[in-house]
């Protein structure tokens, strides 16, 4: 499956629950770290679907994406939404999250053709910090 189909996929499920009175809405920019918004927050939507969230005790978030979503917020919430393997989805409020960053050889990308790995800076989303949306 595309990422186009899971994001797609990701925005219906969440919509059909956690948002249903406010939906989020995609960003139509392709090259926006933000992928989604409603009237409250903005946010970038993950799909981690080779681990659950207690493999690594939650997710972890590039710094530049972090910066970005945080930055450009334009009043609204900041959020990072991640789906998991096993169907959950957890939420982190950027605004009350300040990651430790450090340094991890990552894939470039992983929906896209370049999967060599680079050097990235990120942080660490535990889940004590996140809230369980599904």
């Amino acid at each position: 499956m595309s990422w186009h189909q899971i994001q797609q996929e990701m925005i219906h499920e969440l919509n059909g629950t956690v948002f249903s009175k406010d939906p989020i809405n995609k960003i139509m920019d392709p090259m926006s770290p933000v992928d989604v918004q409603n009237t409250n927050y903005v946010m970038e939507l993950k799909n981690r679907e080779k681990y659950n969230p207690q493999d690594f005790d939650g997710s972890l978030i590039e710094k530049k994406k972090y910066d970005f979503v945080v930055n450009n917020s334009n009043g609204k919430i900041p959020g990072y939404v991640c789906k998991f393997r096993d169907g959950s989805y957890w939420a982190w409020n950027l605004n009350k999250i300040k990651p430790e960053w450090y340094e991890k050889q990552l894939p470039t990308s992983t929906y896209f053709q370049n999967t060599d790995n680079k050097t990235k800076v990120i942080g660490d989303l535990k889940l004590k910090d996140g809230v369980k949306l599904i």
